[in-house]
């Protein structure tokens, strides 16, 4: 395959990773945004297989194990806080073998934060540290050049603040619940 047939394949499955990326972090549930997010990185690793960003690349396929790993965090296997620092071992050490120079370092701490952030059992804890992880890819992106990675992480920090903006609705309705200002959601 030439490389022009490689670079429009790469773009049109960063394309499709740009389009699943806004509802990562939307949804309620810790276990949907996991699976959200893993289908998502099988996109992000191949695209930037394909245009050669192999710190990208291998910290989207470690993260891959990541995703697979924490979602199953209520089985006794996958329990063990030991898990976050193999994943973050892995993390640091993908970014050594994989070093293109200092912008490796970006997605390297892009990745530690996500691993945090995928380990917590709270959404809005999850959502709170995907923030600096995706601004982190952005620019690994822009330094790359690739317009997928760029909008993505970009669409992605979008549909963290739409999650976020869901947490405070449901937080004031609570509280409101709660102060009696308004009666009760039927659940």
């Amino acid at each position: 395959m030439n490389s022009e047939t490689l670079a429009l394949i790469a773009k049109i499955i960063g394309y499709i990773a740009v389009s699943l990326a806004l509802f990562v972090y939307i949804s309620k549930s810790r276990k949907v945004i996991l699976a959200t997010k893993l289908s998502n990185d099988v996109l992000w690793a191949t695209h930037y297989i394909l245009i050669g960003g192999w710190s990208g690349a291998a910290l989207n396929i470690m993260a891959i194990g990541r995703e697979t790993v924490f979602y199953f965090k209520e089985k006794k296997w996958a329990s063990s806080r030991v898990w976050l620092y193999v994943f973050l071992a892995l993390t640091w050490l993908s970014c050594i073998l994989t070093w293109e120079g200092p912008q490796s370092l970006l997605p390297m701490a892009g990745t530690s934060f996500a691993v945090v952030s995928f380990w917590c059992s709270d959404p809005l804890k999850v959502r709170l540290l995907a923030i600096p992880a995706q601004i982190l890819w952005l620019i690994y992106g822009i330094i790359h050049m690739t317009i997928p990675g760029i909008i993505g992480s970009s669409i992605s920090l979008i549909s963290i603040l739409i999650g976020l903006a869901g947490d405070y609705l449901r937080y004031r309705r609570k509280e409101n619940e709660e102060a009696g200002e308004i009666e009760p959601a039927e659940k």
